[in-house]
């Protein structure tokens, strides 16, 4: 990992920890893997991937400018890769 990544990722978790700090004291074991909370986030994340294709991906600016486009498809990939992560998780249990 180089360290450009290597403080990415530790930009990544000081925001996390925030933004969990943030929402306050709630039971997060309602949102592990196995749990209506999980099913929940990954049926966002899959409506998100939807918009991202309709809205995006196949919007006549983005379609006219390859760097949108290139831009869209990275954000699609990378929901793409989050409803796969937490797929993967989430149907384990």
């Amino acid at each position: 990992m180089t360290d450009k990544e290597m403080s990415a990722a530790d930009d990544s978790e000081h925001q996390r920890l925030a933004d969990l700090a943030e929402i306050g004291d709630i039971d997060l074991s309602q949102y592990a893997p196995g749990t209506f909370g999980c099913h929940e986030a990954m049926h966002a994340v899959s409506i998100m991937l939807d918009m991202t294709d309709d809205q995006l991906l196949q919007h006549p600016a983005i379609l006219a400018n390859p760097d949108f486009y290139r831009l869209a498809g990275e954000v699609h990939e990378a929901l793409f890769a989050l409803y796969q992560a937490i797929g993967e998780k989430h149907l384990a249990e």
